[in-house]
């Protein structure tokens, strides 16, 4: 079995990340405060981890070298294709059905979606549009390292802007391919272009791995609308249906390269990564100090009257069932 690369120090990490350290609960407060203000505003997205030494890895990208799966005989695009029509036959299509009973039919990134809400290996990276939910998920899990290595007394969030123009939001990409099938229809309005709506209609994963990198929006009120003006007819919404990523304020970010993990495409000064068409920036890091772990806790619970802990980031079907009940019973109290 393989070991997937980690970083041995934090200066290690210095050539990949733009790094920034918190050891104090001053330190913390002030950047509490500053990535609340900013998070919506300049569209940031966090990720946390309870370790800093981890590569920012996929599941599908570990699973696919710790366990060296090129070893069965088949290509990592074929690992993951097969993977999702696995889920959508499984049992007679019953997750198909379950899709269609929302009235969806079951796109290639639904079921990538429930297939990462569920722990399946995918190429998608979970983020959060909320820096109180990335500090959960820094200390959700963490254990204090008895270790001389700086490295293994933190735990870290990761920042991106997906308002970076580099960055694909992959429902941007969609909209403007119907776009341009309409500039085209207008001119050519007898052109046979129903193979290209289908793909694109289908949010087939041939279409995402094409771009490499990108963003994949959270739940929505109401979904994603998109239209085709030359066809009135043309009705196509998208959500996603993960009870998790609601609460969890969540997105994905999807990297289809099999071995290099996601802050290796973004190399920051305008440099380009060979084989790569982006020029992004460096994904900044906050490095948190382990000892700050119970004042985080507090800080996420304390006086809110949703507090961010586990029952409120991974709600499940059966919580939701037996609160309901165990309300009823404690209504008059």
């Amino acid at each position: 079995m393989a070991k997937l690369e980690t970083y041995n120090t934090l200066k290690d990490k210095d050539e990949a990340f733009e790094q920034i350290n918190i050891d104090s609960k001053e330190q913390l407060d002030i950047y509490i405060e500053k990535y609340k203000k900013e998070q919506s505003k300049y569209g940031l997205v966090f990720r946390g981890c309870p370790d800093s030494k981890y590569k920012l890895y996929n599941s599908s990208q570990r699973k696919w070298l710790n366990i060296e799966l090129h070893k069965l005989g088949r290509t990592y695009d074929e690992f993951i294709e097969i993977e999702i029509n696995n889920a959508k036959n499984w049992q007679n299509g019953l997750l198909e059905k379950f899709f269609n009973a929302f009235g969806q039919p079951p796109f290639d990134i639904s079921i990538l979606s429930f297939l990462q809400h569920y722990g399946a290996p995918t190429p998608l990276l979970d983020w959060t549009y909320s820096f109180e939910n990335a500090l959960f998920f820094a200390t959700d899990g963490l254990k204090s390292a008895d270790s001389d290595n700086d490295i293994d007394n933190y735990c870290s969030i990761y920042i991106i802007n997906t308002k970076w123009q580099e960055l694909t939001n992959y429902l941007v990409y969609v909209q403007s391919g119907l776009d341009q099938i309409d500039k085209i229809l207008d001119k050519h309005p007898k052109v046979n272009s129903d193979n290209v709506i289908e793909n694109l209609q289908n949010f087939n994963y041939n279409t995402l791995h094409q771009i490499k990198i990108a963003q994949i929006p959270g739940y929505k009120r109401n979904g994603f609308a998109f239209s085709l003006r030359n066809r009135p007819s043309f009705n196509l919404v998208w959500n996603q249906q993960n009870l998790n990523i609601i609460n969890q304020k969540g997105l994905f970010v999807f990297n289809s390269s099999e071995n290099k993990p996601l802050e290796f495409f973004f190399k920051g000064d305008k440099t380009k990564v060979e084989g790569s068409p982006y020029y992004l920036p460096k994904i900044i890091c906050l490095n948190i100090h382990k000892s700050l772990y119970e004042y985080i806790k507090l800080k996420l619970t304390k006086g809110k009257r949703f507090p961010i802990n586990k029952d409120f980031i991974y709600p499940q079907e059966e919580m939701i069932a037996n609160k309901s009940f165990q309300h009823f019973l404690n209504f008059d109290f």
